[in-house]
């Protein structure tokens, strides 16, 4: 089993990055990361680390808000050039809950195609807890963002060609949905985490987005208060205890 994580990122340096590829690094054979445009210096950093386990490639002149299908066919072609068996698509500011039992799940049924990951949209956090945001378009839900590389690969193993919510994963992929085996464990995305982003991150949705493809009630909800909003308490996992508070400096640091 070769198991390659698989991502984009832009401007993360003082983020998630680092955290993110070293909780990585504990279930991964390799990581490959491809930079879209970084001008804060993620680019330099990426490729300044020894390990020979992570692997850059500078994006060229398109950028994901301008064709984000289009990015992440260029990721998908480049990490299948590290010759996987299975390949995670996670982004920079996401965690798996358990990565042993991740990799467990995949040598336990190493024919199996597809696998979901439960995602959690972690809306706020401290030393004591994290909370889940549960209401609307929020809540909790299995991504088929795991998936095994056939040894032949089909048509449809591309991303779609949309210019934005194509999807991480092939279409061949989601086309299995309904066959996924579930890993046991969750993927939890800290990008809203910081009340101080979310503004900018609204922004750039309504700008790039516009309600095409998703909901305009979804995306004005970026904006609500916690009072507004439902959350779901849970523990921090286990797994994630190392990074545990370098990720909670970076969700309450000003941007």
């Amino acid at each position: 089993m070769r198991l390659v994580a698989s991502l984009v990122v832009h401007n993360e340096l003082s983020r998630y990055l680092e955290s993110c590829l070293d909780s990585l690094l504990e279930f991964c054979d390799e990581i490959r990361v491809l930079d879209d445009h970084s001008t804060d210096g993620t680019t330099e950093w990426l490729e300044g680390q020894g390990d020979g386990a992570i692997h850059t490639l500078r994006k060229g002149s398109e950028g994901f808000y301008s064709h984000e299908g289009r990015v992440r066919q260029m990721l998908l072609q480049w990490t299948l050039d590290a010759s996987p068996t299975h390949i995670l698509s996670i982004d920079a500011d996401e965690f798996i809950a358990d990565g042993p039992a991740l990799r467990k799940a995949l040598r336990n049924q190493p024919d199996q195609e597809v696998w979901t990951i439960e995602m959690q949209e972690i809306w706020k956090a401290d030393e004591n807890a994290l909370w889940i945001r549960s209401d609307g378009g929020w809540r909790s839900h299995n991504a088929p963002i795991l998936f095994r590389v056939p040894e032949s690969l089909p048509s449809s193993f591309g991303i779609a060609d949309k210019a934005l919510a194509c999807g991480r994963e092939p279409v061949y992929v989601r086309k299995q949905f309904s066959k996924a085996l579930r890993t046991g464990t969750e993927i939890l995305h800290f990008g809203w985490t910081n009340e101080s982003e979310r503004r900018a991150r609204y922004e750039r949705y309504a700008v790039a987005d516009g309600g095409r493809f998703h909901a305009s009630a979804h995306l004005q909800s970026i904006l609500y208060e916690d009072r507004c909003v439902r959350l779901k308490r849970r523990p921090w996992p286990m797994a994630l205890a190392p990074y545990q508070s370098a990720i909670l400096q970076r969700s309450s640091a000003s941007p």
